[in-house]
């Protein structure tokens, strides 16, 4: 690898889309006003670019050489040793990240160009929303090119205020203005734990750089010599994964992402779904060191990971809202990347995080081509049979859905597929939980499709339902390849290019630290007794082997198909179906559609005592403390007042004071 070339990339990754946004700022309110787009698109693919170039070099550099740090300058130095310096990290998972975030950056930008003009002009804001957008580019590149956990820090905390700015972009309308307010609170508990846990590396290892931090871990000694105690490396990776439960939208923080949908559709593609909520994973998987380091800690963080994708799962099976099942979607997935991550199959939880981003942002922008067809309604009660008006956006919906269902050969089957099989060879229990998760998306998923597209046409009264263009289907016929597509570079066929090129960054965390690594041999060997078994039985070698190695991949697809043909069957062949469950299951069915209660709880637990203490605080302020400042006041005050009676301003008062003084005085005087 050149390291010129390298930082060059790195440069030009980080500068090109600021330096976008800052130009939207300036010069587009008052020069390009509708032509902003142009700036953002020429940073966002200038970023785009550099990140192609950069994976090629690593990609294409020797075995043992692709891990690169390289200083930019020293930020604050300390002597001749620099404390908190300014560096890129260069590795397989960097290039991997950079090279989804800007492509997926990229069409989303695109797209954007149409869909933020209303009847051809740019809307209000048109020149402020493309340089947020630029923006957060900056600012997710910066997270994933930082080369140690303050640089992380900036710039998770640099995305959560892009988010904030986006999905408050209406800040007129009040569920926009309450999403965004709610989307940055609930983040600032996680982030909370998250600092607390750089405050605590700091102080035990003396340094920030990643490198540093992971070998003092691995050895199992801190900066003072001293061994490093299972329950500090414990508190450590938990209060990480405070943050990434914040940041990726994991349970018990999750509630910010739906209500997050009242942003543009580009922004739920961009943000809260293909880049910023994973932001967790890539976090969790960078420090695979400290989290491999604990074992509870890689349990809590496989809990949480499945409780998460089946607890959304089951949400989304009775919302009406396509963004809100999308939003559910996209915890329910999130959920599988962590579970992934906690039963030591990183590899495999980056590359469904790969293969999600293609078709999870195909599906927002495809609800965003639905929604700017019907004026802005997204309800799949008010329309319907929109296969017959949006062919194109149908086709293109109907792909990313099948790539969420996980139908076979596409892409998201690959990849969840490989999450489920290291789940279950963990824990039974996990594994069955994501089997379960894998039925049911699949019947949520195309109960969106039929709902959507099948049936008569309906649209909304005074709607004109009209294919989107070419600016907003070139982005979903791209998107589409990649659905289709992006799985087979992680799949035996094509050389698992994506898993050996993955390996140099997690083989002395989460493989060499795997339980079931030193089983594997025994694993095999008892795979081979079994085709030996069953081949005694007069079953063909081959086809045992077949069994053994492909049985839960063909289990998997069978689950995705029975899935959509159980969505068929009550949302197109027997309608009825759906409202005789809704009627015979009332409590069960205002559980999902209320989300479990949990916004309820959160408010009479938390939100409503915090505003009576608020309240109180106030009062006071009001009665307490600003009486006993009147107190203090009210004694020269009232002295004052009996003073200024005798300031009257008139001659005569004042010449009867003086003959009254004169005549005390000359009393005195006599009476001594």
């Amino acid at each position: 690898m050149s390291i010129e070339t390298l930082k060059l990339c790195g440069i030009v990754i980080l500068l090109a889309p600021f330096t976008a946004a800052v130009l939207c700022g300036a010069l587009g309110t008052r020069l390009l006003r509708g032509s902003t787009h142009w700036l953002s698109i020429l940073g966002v693919g200038a970023a785009f670019a550099g990140a192609v170039t950069l994976f090629a070099n690593v990609f294409n550099a020797a075995p043992g050489a692709t891990t690169a740090r390289i200083p930019i300058y020293d930020w604050i130095a300390n002597g001749t040793a620099s404390a908190f310096r300014v560096e890129f990290l260069i590795d397989p998972l960097t290039a991997v990240m950079l090279v989804t975030v800007t492509g997926i950056s990229l069409l989303v930008v695109i797209y954007s160009r149409d869909y933020m003009r209303g009847h051809g002009h740019a809307e209000r804001g048109y020149e402020r929303f493309f340089a947020f957008l630029a923006l957060f580019v900056f600012s997710m590149c910066a997270l994933v090119l930082g080369g140690n956990f303050l640089l992380l820090y900036l710039g998770w905390e640099a995305v959560g205020l892009c988010s904030y700015l986006l999905i408050g972009f209406y800040y007129a309308k009040p569920s926009a203005a309450d999403a965004a307010k709610k989307a940055f609170l609930v983040n600032r508990v996680g982030d909370f734990g998250f600092g607390l846990a750089i405050l605590l590396i700091y102080l035990n290892f003396g340094t920030l750089e990643y490198a540093a931090v992971f070998d003092m871990v691995q050895r199992g000694v801190l900066a003072s010599g001293a061994p490093l105690g299972h329950g500090l490396v414990t508190a450590i990776a938990l209060l990480l994964l405070c943050g990434a439960c914040g940041k990726s939208a994991q349970l018990p923080l999750h509630v910010w992402l739906p209500d997050a949908m009242e942003g543009p559709s580009p922004v739920s593609a961009l943000i809260h779904a293909a880049t910023m909520v994973t932001a967790g994973i890539y976090m969790i998987a960078r420090c695979g060191a400290i989290f491999t380091a604990s074992p509870l800690a890689m349990a809590a963080v496989a809990a949480i990971g499945a409780t998460t994708a089946l607890f959304a799962a089951t949400i989304a099976l009775v919302q009406t809202d396509v963004k809100r099942v999308l939003a559910y979607s996209t915890i329910s997935q999130l959920g599988y990347m962590v579970l992934g991550v906690g039963v030591f199959a990183a590899d495999s939880a980056i590359f469904h995080l790969f293969t999600h981003a293609f078709f999870k942002a195909l599906l927002f922008l495809g609800a965003g081509s639905v929604m700017h067809a019907m004026g802005g309604i997204i309800d799949v009660r008010n329309f319907g049979g929109l296969r017959k008006v949006l062919p194109w956006t149908c086709l293109t919906f109907v792909i990313g859905s099948l790539a969420l269902a996980g139908f076979p050969m596409l892409s998201g089957f690959f990849s969840k597929d490989e999450i489920i099989h290291h789940a279950l060879r963990a824990h039974s229990l996990l594994g069955l939980m994501a089997i379960v998760t894998a039925a049911l998306t699949a019947f949520y998923t195309f109960r969106i499709v039929f709902l959507t597209f099948w049936g008569p046409l309906r649209v909304p009264e005074g709607v004109h339902a009209h294919e989107s263009g070419i600016w907003m289907l070139f982005p979903l016929f791209v998107l589409s390849l990649g659905a289709i597509g992006a799985g087979y570079v992680g799949v035996e066929a094509t050389g698992d290019v994506f898993h050996r090129f993955l390996s140099p960054v997690f083989a002395t965390t989460f493989v060499a630290n795997n339980p079931l690594h030193a089983a594997g041999a025994a694993h095999a060997a008892n795979a081979s007794a079994t085709v030996h078994g069953v081949e005694a039985s007069g079953v063909t070698a081959e086809h045992a082997t077949f069994w053994v190695q492909y049985g839960l991949m063909v289990l998997s697809g069978a689950i995705a198909i029975l899935g959509i043909l159980a969505a068929y069957a009550v949302y197109v062949r027997g309608p009825w179906i759906a409202g005789l469950a809704k009627a015979t299951m009332p409590g069960a069915y205002d559980a999902l559609w209320n989300k479990y209660y949990v916004d309820e709880v959160y408010d009479e637990a938390i939100v409503q005592p915090l505003r009576e203490t608020g309240r109180i605080c106030v009062g006071l302020d009001d009665y307490l403390i600003d009486g006993l400042v009147w107190l203090v006041t009210a004694i020269p005050r009232a002295f004052a007042y009996l003073l200024r009676c005798l300031q009257t301003g008139l001659v005569q008062g004042y010449a009867m004071t003086m003959v009254a003084g004169v005549a005390v005085i000359v009393l005195l005087v006599l009476w001594l």
